[in-house]
């Protein structure tokens, strides 16, 4: 089946509809119906359900086991997610980490990525990203930020797309106007017409191979006034597009890792606040290092912990008293128990090959990676 906008929906006019709707007779059978209306307005239009058996939400890595696992299997192609949370709570970091590990799997992974805020280079390789991959649109100009994004979803022209935020796009009417003059709800008007616009150009053929695309949208919480009970928190620009995100994962910093004269890194706790293609309210948990400590380097997640905590709440890693059972092997205590997963490679890929297969993840692909040991050098 073909995109909303392709030359096939284009027929699809109040005229055409005229075409076929007199020539239905009572008593006709749903086949020869279906074969019309796909006859007069394009291959597609209808499809049976047990064409769509087999099909599966096309899903790619977040770059994070955990995170996989509350989405369902990792984010879902082909529709807006939104990553929304306090300022300097992580929501970039999960944004770019995503690239990084899709670039990694696919040599042709490109991102358009809208820079609203300043996009930094340095820091995006430092998490991992090649740069040479990912086209930046900077300044904040909203209506040309959607356009520009409606044009490369339309043409399959990128197979990522990042508003990085969301809240900083400013409407051009506003831009031009002085400080005293007010324009309420432009900015929510836009963004609701571009999701409606974006989403029917996002659509991808349920049957036939095709460049599929993920959206991410960044935002962040804002207060209602004189909200005294309840939840008085609120994202920017209009409740309209709430509606029209398949995910919304919501990124808090729990704590800093490090001491509080020499601080690390920080850990990440998220939950999935909406999700139309899993269960929702499912957590995650992450640390993550922005500058290197001991054998972590700076920007990337703290895999080893990751992987033995999922083991642990899985059941697949035996706990007796203090002594932790996988595998043929033993250790000590809970941080014992991570520092080997955190240094043995071979360690790190059996555990993470039974939790996929234990949690059903089989459409994630990991990077290729040699299998090695490797030495933990502490600091």
């Amino acid at each position: 089946m073909k995109g909303y906008r392709d030359s096939s929906s284009a027929s699809v006019t109040a005229a055409s509809l005229r075409d076929y709707a007199p020539a239905m007779t009572p008593g006709e059978s749903i086949e020869s119906v279906v074969a019309r209306i796909n006859k007069t307005l394009g291959d597609g239009t209808i499809i049976p359900g047990a064409l769509l058996k087999e099909y599966q939400v096309p899903r790619v890595t977040s770059g994070s086991l955990a995170l996989d696992l509350a989405l369902g299997g990792g984010w879902p192609m082909n529709c807006w997610v939104e990553i929304l949370g306090e300022p300097s709570h992580g929501k970039s970091v999960i944004a770019l980490k995503t690239i990084a590990a899709n670039q990694a799997i696919h040599k042709d992974f490109h991102t358009l990525w809208i820079a609203s805020e300043p996009f930094i280079p340095e820091w995006a390789e430092t998490c991992g990203v090649d740069v040479s991959r990912v086209h930046v649109v900077p300044g904040p100009v909203m209506e040309a930020a959607y356009e520009i994004v409606v044009q490369w979803l339309d043409n399959r022209l990128c197979d990522a797309v990042v508003i990085d935020s969301l809240s900083m796009l400013v409407p051009t009417e506003e831009d031009e106007k002085t400080m005293e003059e007010w324009q309420v709800g432009l900015g929510a008007r836009l963004t609701g017409k571009f999701m409606r616009k974006s989403n029917t150009a996002m659509r991808r053929s349920l049957t036939d191979p095709d460049r599929n695309c993920l959206g991410i949208i960044i935002s962040q919480w804002r207060e209602k006034v004189g909200v005294m009970y309840g939840d008085n928190r609120v994202s920017p620009y209009g409740r309209a597009k709430e509606f029209m995100f398949t995910v919304r994962l919501e990124v808090r910093r729990d704590e800093f890792i490090g001491t509080d004269k020499h601080r690390v890194g920080q850990v990440f706790k998220m939950r999935t606040l909406k999700n139309k293609t899993a269960p929702p309210q499912r957590p995650a948990t992450l640390d993550f290092y922005w500058q290197q400590h001991g054998h972590h380097r700076a920007g990337a997640y703290d895999i080893g912990k990751q992987l033995a905590n999922i083991g642990i709440d899985l059941g697949l890693v035996e706990v007796k008293g203090g002594w932790h059972y996988f595998a043929g092997q033993r250790w000590q205590g809970k941080e014992k128990f991570w520092e080997a997963v955190d240094g043995d490679d071979l360690l790190q890929r059996g555990l993470a090959r039974e939790i996929k297969l234990m949690s059903g993840m089989g459409i994630v692909i990991e990077a290729p990676a040699p299998a090695k040991k490797r030495t933990i050098k502490r600091a």
